[in-house]
């Protein structure tokens, strides 16, 4: 049986009950790399993102500083820099404000 996903055009962002935005997906790998420092391969899985999804991701928040790239001998590591927290910071206090989240 195949699933139907509704999905809604916003501008450039597109919004689907089966995908994720491309804001939904660079929150989640910045809060990925914030927590500790992580390889594509580890982000790679826990995106569930294809691999050039993941590197366009990458190079995305690495050409905006919001990441920056380590390399522990052999193995290339990403790290959420501090202008990448205060984006995160800045996006979960928007989507909180705009829908009304912090209200009981």
């Amino acid at each position: 049986m195949r699933r139907s996903s509704h999905n809604c055009c916003l501008g450039d962002i597109v919004m689907s009950s089966s995908r994720r935005s491309k804001f939904e997906i660079w929150a989640e790998v910045l809060e990925f790399c914030l927590r500790a420092k992580r390889t594509q391969t580890w982000l790679l899985r826990k995106t569930r993102l294809k691999t050039s999804a993941i590197k366009e991701t990458l190079q995305f928040l690495l050409s905006r500083s919001l990441i920056e790239q380590l390399n522990e001998g052999d193995i290339i590591k990403y790290h959420t820099t501090q202008r990448g927290e205060e984006v995160l910071k800045r996006f979960y206090t928007l989507v909180n404000d705009y829908f009304d989240l912090n209200q009981s």
